[in-house]
């Protein structure tokens, strides 16, 4: 499909729908805005007239969640634009964090054109190279004022990109970016083939259509939020309910009151977020009724059996059952899903012990918490995944290596201002993720992250695992945990852990907690860590599409906590 065609059929769509309701957003304070197919057409277009970029021109989108960022996205679809939505800061962002992200954008990516509010734009016009828009919304000025405290330098700081010449594809529709995990987000070009493909593969795998919702408080620049959240219900006329990340947070039950509300049937949700429903239950008024739920979805980290569990035990009596918890394996570079699980049945596990060591991985000295490895399910049609070891053979089934994978949604390789970076393929076209894990019986088990592998004394450590059983540890804030390794004087690595803790810093506390973690992990994993340090909330880094940044947070503990407890701990609680 040519994007003209794309454009054509898109609008052909939201004619058909014209009276009904196909997005709600949102908005701060609990207000829903409804838009049915006439609104969001007529009114993206209208939003789309305050850029002055040429077609085929890449426009930034810096704006919060609201009304705006959504109908602008689609207004620059439609004319011919290539929008790229850039993450706006939270309060859980790490500023620094945040900062070298937004400039490594700024720099990289060769765009005509930024569109932010108003304030902002005036104040980084002068520091870009291309024209800077102002775009008006209500509340501009809690708006502005979160956005200053994530930048801690001034625009005139920011210098002026210098661009070579850099070719996109022409059926170009929008960019969407990595998660940026080990660094700063890349950005993959989203063209109409990749995307109907994948939207397609996603209505066959999970039996979707107009009759299905989706709830969400997924970002848009996050790959879930845009394309499973955002497009596949767009694309299929079945109304989506959009959530501020924020908002939820603050409110966590949000997501089960507008399920109930509006009749949602699917909800993706990264794997923290099941154990921390689960965790704030006694916040929540409820009950809610979740029958109507046809899936619960974790998506894009190592599925925990003990986070699943923990979810389906704890909201039992709001009729849901496992089964209608599912998983997938999706990366923005496949322009969302590589794999999912069978709608209806719980997530098959195999057991640990089953799986073979391989040339890869040593086998661990004890039972995890977890003692079993979860299904993301198999590949959606489009999709061959093979796994390689370090000699680049096969692997039979069972025995680990790397993932690759080779797609009829693939990306061309990451685009900035040198064009497409492809050093990521291997010679016969597979892409290789990075990632670790197996295949059994057709489906993709996902371990882990192979350059976050600790070798201690010879024994490989998936940081992952040490973070599973951290996480259980009486106050330890679940899902900010981070575990890493740090060469040492004998040629091997220590393995250091990272946790905060939840509620107010105290030192003695933390002193006795980090004893705690560390017999508990020497006992779930038969290896001592190096140390242990406990932290106050919000020390550690996350990344602009707020994962934890591994790569980031170990910088940050080698500048930081290699000082005196006395020091350290003076600078953490001044965060």
């Amino acid at each position: 499909m040519r994007p003209d065609e794309f454009r054509s059929e898109l609008r052909a769509r939201l004619q058909c729908h014209a009276s009904d309701v196909l997005l709600r957003i949102i908005v701060s304070g609990g207000d829903a805005v409804a838009l049915t197919g006439g609104d969001i057409l007529r009114e993206s277009e209208r939003l789309a007239g305050l850029s002055s970029a040429p077609a085929g021109g890449v426009v930034l989108l810096l704006l919060p969640h609201s009304v705006e960022l959504f109908l602008m996205h689609i207004g620059l679809v439609l004319t011919g634009r290539v929008p790229a939505i850039l993450a706006w800061p939270t309060s859980r962002v790490d500023p620094e964090k945040y900062q070298r992200n937004l400039l490594h954008q700024f720099r990289n990516l060769p765009a005509q054109e930024l569109i932010t509010i108003p304030r902002l734009a005036e104040n980084l016009g002068p520091a870009l190279c291309y024209p800077v828009a102002g775009c008006p919304m209500e509340g501009i000025a809690r708006w502005e004022e979160s956005f200053s405290a994530a930048l801690r330098h001034s625009a005139e700081e920011f210098p002026k990109p210098a661009f070579a010449a850099s070719q996109k594809p022409s059926e170009a529709l929008f960019l969407q970016f990595s998660g940026g995990t080990t660094g700063s987000q890349k950005a993959v070009v989203i063209t109409a083939p990749m995307l109907t493909r994948q939207l397609e593969s996603l209505r066959e795998a999970l039996n979707f259509s107009s009759e299905d919702a989706v709830v969400s408080w997924l970002p848009l620049y996050h790959d879930m939020g845009l394309i499973g959240c955002f497009w596949l219900p767009l694309w299929h006329a079945a109304p989506s309910v959009q959530l501020a990340a924020n908002e939820w947070l603050l409110n966590p039950g949000l997501v089960f009151e507008h399920l109930e509300r509006y009749k949602g049937t699917f909800c993706w949700l990264p794997n923290f977020a099941f154990s921390y429903l689960a965790g704030q239950r006694a916040r929540m008024t409820g009950p809610y009724s979740l029958a109507h739920v046809r899936a619960f979805i974790d998506c894009s980290e190592p599925v925990r059996s003990r986070s699943l569990q923990g979810f389906a035990e704890t909201f039992a009596g709001w009729d849901f059952s496992l089964d209608q918890i599912q998983a997938s394996y999706a990366m923005a570079e496949n322009v969302f899903a590589v794999t999912q699980t069978k709608i209806g049945q719980s997530p098959r596990t195999i057991a640990r012990t089953a799986v073979r060591s391989g040339r890869n991985r040593a086998p661990l000295a004890f039972d995890l918490i977890d003692d079993v490895y979860v299904s993301s399910g198999a590949p959606v049609s489009g999709v061959q995944i093979r796994i390689v070891n370090s000699q680049g053979d096969d692997c039979p089934e069972l025995e680990p290596g790397e993932i690759q994978i080779l797609t009829e949604t693939l990306f061309s390789g990451y685009w900035g201002s040198q064009g497409f970076t492809t050093s990521s393929f291997t010679g016969d076209g597979w892409y290789a993720t990075g990632d670790y894990g197996f295949l059994a019986e057709g489906e993709l088990y996902v371990i882990g992250r192979l350059k976050d592998i600790v070798i201690v004394g010879g024994q490989n450590i998936f940081p992952e695992d040490v973070e599973a059983v951290v996480n259980a540890v009486s106050g330890i804030y679940p899902g900010r945990v981070v575990a890493f390794g740090i060469e040492n004087a004998h040629d091997t690595e220590s393995l250091i852990v990272v946790a905060e803790m939840k509620g107010a810093y105290d030192r003695n506390r933390a002193a006795a907690l980090e004893k705690e973690t560390a017999r508990l992990i020497v006992t779930a994993i038969g290896i001592g860590p190096g140390r242990t340090c406990v932290v106050p909330e919000r020390w550690i880094v996350k990344s602009t599409a707020g994962k934890i940044s591994r790569r980031e947070t170990r910088e940050r503990y080698l500048r930081e906590l290699a000082r005196p407890l006395e020091s350290r701990v003076a600078v953490a609680g001044a965060q």
